[in-house]
């Protein structure tokens, strides 16, 4: 199975020196969930909580590649990129998991949770 397969599309994006306010108006939009960090929505910017590094796969990927580098960068989210690098989709751990058999859900989300905790990308 391939990436494209199981991503979503027509990810939510933005550049690092939006503001939140607008970054929190694009994910209410879109019915993403946040927590505010006490920061001025106004002024805060998104790189004001730093830059993690970029996890990302090709649409043609085999899904195992995606669930592999999920469980080594212990990220619950990766982006599928095109040859641009332009962000095509986004795979969570849950759309891998609806891919996987019952023993192997186990398996991936103890890789990406073990080890201090995994980030969200």
């Amino acid at each position: 199975m391939r990436c494209q397969e199981i991503m979503s599309k027509n990810p939510a994006t933005c550049r690092l020196d939006a503001p939140v306010q607008e970054v929190a108006r694009l994910m209410a939009e879109r019915d993403i969930r946040v927590v505010a960090k006490g920061l001025d929505a106004r002024s805060a910017k998104l790189s004001d909580f730093g830059g993690n590094e970029v996890i990302a796969c090709r649409p043609d990927d085999d899904v195992d590649q995606a669930r592999q580098l999920m469980q080594q960068k212990k990220v619950q989210r990766i982006l599928v990129c095109d040859d641009q690098k332009k962000p095509v989709g986004v795979i969570s751990l849950q759309d891998i998991a609806q891919s996987e058999s019952e023993g192997e859900v186990g398996e991936t989300v103890r890789g990406v949770k073990e080890e201090g905790g995994a980030r969200v990308h």
